[in-house]
């Protein structure tokens, strides 16, 4: 059974994907129009990339959240550690390519995961 603050961590991941995916969609405004003004397919252009990931990987996180949290709380169970640590992984990968970015807000995510 997971207990404490660690039950807790697919939900704030959740949280996270979350205010990842609205912050995209206002820094990211324009190219995300453009796209549908292109009609969504095939209409991620160079312009467009970085928009498109942007969001994506929002909703990433929204799912695995949404899997750590239903494996935490409704089967009572730990999450692998390599999820922990797959998540540390891309956020000191992130912090360091892009120190003034959101990656800083799964350090703490990740460090409470890989808690015993």
């Amino acid at each position: 059974m997971v207990s404490g603050i660690k039950r807790q961590m697919g939900f704030t991941l959740i949280l996270t994907g979350l205010l990842h995916t609205v912050v995209g969609l206002f820094l990211y405004a324009k190219p995300l129009q453009q796209i549908v003004a292109n009609g969504f397919w095939n209409a991620v252009g160079k312009e467009e990339v970085a928009a498109f990931w942007f969001l994506m990987f929002g909703f990433l996180l929204m799912l695995l959240g949404y899997m750590a949290d239903w494996l935490m709380k409704k089967k009572g169970m730990e999450t692998p550690a390599a999820f922990g640590w797959t998540i540390l992984g891309i956020c000191v990968v992130g912090v360091i390519a892009m120190p003034a970015s959101g990656f800083w807000l799964g350090l703490p995510q990740a460090g409470i995961l890989l808690r015993k």
